[in-house]
């Protein structure tokens, strides 16, 4: 049998990638997330498609524009 990848994807409210230590800010301290980051892959030009947080989320779970 096929082994599947496990895939976790992280989305916060209010939080842009630069507010942590792993995307190069100087003052924040994520260590948890930094692990988390440097054992997978970061989108570092991911773009969202609405700036409210639940329409986003839903183009991102069913694949259609809000």
């Amino acid at each position: 049998m096929k082994q599947r990848p496990n895939v976790l994807f992280l989305m916060s409210d209010q939080h842009n990638a630069g507010s942590m230590s792993c995307a190069g800010h100087p003052n924040v301290r994520t260590p948890n997330l930094d692990r988390v980051a440097a054992a997978g892959i970061r989108f570092t030009r991911a773009y969202c498609n609405n700036p409210i947080c639940a329409p986003s989320r839903a183009s991102f779970v069913t694949g259609q524009y809000p």
